[in-house]
């Protein structure tokens, strides 16, 4: 949040400029596989081919929300593990804990879901002697310095939480967790847009699957072939970090469960970056190996990723919620006189000019927020109803058992927004 708001006061307010908030981070992300994997050319050129081209990287990249910091912030981390397991003889320089400590402070500042990743990985460095030896000595400026910033972002989190900051309910299911590495694995982009896999019906894939295998196959057999060799990485040292890998993630799945908190492929954004590097070695020991299927298999990943990353740019049903373009629909209607019902975000109504309230008021659109049915019985019957993503904004189907009840029909649709009319 003191980013973004920093942001906001350094660049003229606009949304192509807010949408640009994540762009540094891309390439601090990249200086962090570039740095750490400065002596692996080949391992260093496969993941950067992956990060540069996943659909995941590039979906967040054009957001103003902090995925894409979070992830900058894993890699340093993340690139400081493989440099502490890769080279155990050699000491712990300063610049390693420098980087270390700007990956914690990153991981853990862009959000709460950030610090079981800091902990799960910080718990497993302390096992390796090198970090314990010179964490009171090159380490100890870095540790000072990132311990105190730390400790304020410990309060200020701290205080959210005490005022009420929480996140929206939405209902975690089991059929929710394969959509996570459905997205991080790189599918996204050749699949269903994100409005249809809200209802998370399988159905909507029947049309899509054969896009999805020409990804799919390649995909699972590099990863099939890297898992024979654990990821080049030795037995002991693969089990601690395939444990310091699940604890976090299984600890946010069981969030969601128990906070009723919808958990998606951004909310696990540090799993990326290990999934990144499994898949950058399958694709570095499959090209290694110059047999023509291997190289053909890291081909067909390279051109699939590539296409759901232009999928996700330029299809129409991957396209953002469209804020602008219904709120201008809904301002029309208000300067018209009809009674406009607003079921949707109040921040992307103010920002682009609706006036709204939450009581009925001529001239203003109403705020329709996860309604009671007794409430809207109450209430004139509007003119217009905008509607988006009823699982978030209509949880419980008042609103959508009103507009059946009372007659209203479909008139128009823009990305993740329905406009409904009385029918005459």
């Amino acid at each position: 949040m003191l980013y973004v708001w920093l942001w906001g006061r350094a660049v003229p307010v606009s949304e192509f400029l807010l949408r640009a908030a994540n762009i540094p981070w891309f390439f601090v992300g990249f200086f962090a596989i570039c740095h750490f994997l400065r002596r692996r050319a080949g391992p260093r050129n496969a993941v950067l081919t992956v990060y540069s081209l996943n659909p995941f990287v590039w979906y967040y990249l054009n957001e103003a929300r902090p995925y894409l910091m979070q992830l900058s912030g894993a890699l340093l981390v993340g690139g400081a593990l493989f440099a502490a397991l890769d080279e155990p003889e050699e000491p712990l320089d300063a610049a390693w804990w420098w980087l270390y400590g700007a990956g914690i402070t990153i991981l853990c500042g862009s959000g709460l879901l950030g610090v079981p990743w800091a902990a799960s990985i910080t718990i497993l460095l302390m096992f390796q002697e090198r970090f314990r030896r010179s964490a009171s000595r090159a380490g100890l400026p870095a540790l000072v310095m990132f311990g105190l910033v730390l400790a304020f972002l410990a309060l200020y989190f701290a205080w959210t939480l005490k005022v009420g900051a929480r996140p929206g309910e939405t209902r975690m299911s089991l059929k929710s967790i394969p959509f996570v590495f459905y997205e991080q694995l790189g599918f996204g982009g050749l699949g269903p847009g994100r409005v249809v896999l809200r209802d998370r019906d399988w159905k909507t894939f029947l049309s899509y699957i054969p896009a999805c295998c020409a990804l799919g196959v390649p995909l699972f057999y590099a990863f099939a072939r890297g898992i024979a060799v654990r990821f080049g990485i030795p037995r002991e040292k693969f089990r601690a970090v395939l444990l310091a890998v699940l604890v976090p993630t299984v600890a946010i799945f069981a969030l969601g469960f128990v906070k009723h908190f919808l958990v998606l492929g951004r909310h696990l954004t540090p799993l990326f970056v290990f999934i990144l590097g499994a898949l950058a070695f399958s694709i570095y020991h499959l090209w290694r190996g110059r047999r023509l299927v291997d190289r053909a298999a890291v081909v067909l990943i390279v051109l699939a990723l590539t296409a759901s990353s232009l999928e996700y740019r330029f299809a129409y049903r991957h396209e953002k919620d469209d804020y602008r373009d219904a709120v201008a629909i809904a301002k029309v209607a208000v300067g018209q006189g009809d009674d406009v019902w607003w079921a949707a975000d109040k921040w992307g109504a103010r920002y682009y000019g609706l006036p709204f309230t939450y009581e009925p008021v001529a001239g203003s659109a109403l705020i329709v927020w996860k309604p009671e049915s007794a409430w809207l019985a109450g209430l004139k019957g509007p003119t217009l109803i905008v509607f988006s993503k009823p699982d978030i904004f209509d949880e419980n189907g008042a609103l959508r058992e009103y507009i059946e009840e009372h007659g209203y029909v479909e008139t128009q649709s823009l990305p993740a927004f329905t406009f409904w009319r009385k029918q005459s």
